[in-house]
């Protein structure tokens, strides 16, 4: 019952391998003999910044597909609310070219309803939400910075990999004064990510330490496996639980070099 909790359907290897290869070219590219960047060799950037993602979700849309089906319910899906969570990052300008260092995310939220349906108990209250106390990663990233002339808008490409943590719990019931059933699923575990994209420092305000960044990047995320499940209407004592928060995403944020 529990193939639903953020889907978002591919797979990590493709996504772990080329970003390993990007964090492997930054460390044996960083000391090319490329122009002078904007800032010097050794600064810091911090950056914080809100991440809108797209996860596909398959198997989770599905099953509220179902639960509505069964029920005669139109509860949402993940494809119809916001994914938006808070990120940092610090990074060290190891090159005139590459910055490297840590990229960090946390968000939390979920999809609830409430409906009324016809049982052969006459009508009854059915309930769902699916909510995530918790979802949060920690990446090893790196910027590369393409253009030696470039000093208000400086574009870069994105990579990271490292590792993510969620906990998000499944409720289900069906209830009037004669009838009371449920379903419950708990999740959590730890899981590999990894990212690739490309984005922008604008540096658009009086003092160049200060700059906007936005940008876009594909995410690589999945946990898969089997959970306990409790309730009438728990189709097994066990139930697959396949978090698959791969997908799309965009962000802008806010930053200072230092």
């Amino acid at each position: 019952m529990h193939d639903g909790d953020v889907k978002r359907g591919a797979s990590l290897a493709p996504g772990l391998r080329a970003a390993t290869l990007v964090l492997a070219a930054a460390v044996a590219l960083s000391f090319a003999p490329w122009a002078a960047a904007q800032q010097p060799q050794g600064t810091r950037t911090f950056t914080l910044y809100l991440q809108q993602a797209f996860p596909k979700q398959t198997n989770t849309n599905q099953q509220i597909d179902l639960i509505n089906q069964t029920f005669g319910t139109n509860f949402d899906t993940w494809d119809d609310i916001a994914n938006v969570s808070l990120g940092a990052k610090l990074f060290w300008r190891v090159s005139p070219r590459w910055l490297v260092g840590l990229e960090a995310d946390l968000g939390a939220g979920g999809i609830t309803g409430t409906a009324e349906t016809d049982t052969i108990a006459g009508p009854a209250n059915v309930s769902f939400s699916q909510t995530y106390a918790i979802y949060a990663d920690l990446m090893l990233a790196t910027h590369y910075l393409p253009c030696r002339s470039c000093t208000k808008l400086e574009p870069f490409v994105l990579g990271g990999i490292g590792i993510g943590y969620e906990q998000d719990t499944t409720r289900l019931t069906l209830a009037n004064s004669f009838v009371y059933q449920r379903l419950f699923v708990r999740n959590d575990g730890w899981f590999p990510v990894a990212t690739l994209g490309i984005g922008l420092y604008a540096h658009v305000f009086r003092d160049p330490s200060w700059h906007l960044e936005g940008g876009v990047a594909y995410y690589w995320a999945r946990l898969d496996h089997m959970v306990n499940a409790e309730g009438a209407l728990a189709p097994s004592r066990q139930v697959r639980a396949d978090s698959d928060t791969t997908g799309p995403n965009y962000w802008i944020g806010f930053g200072k070099s230092f």
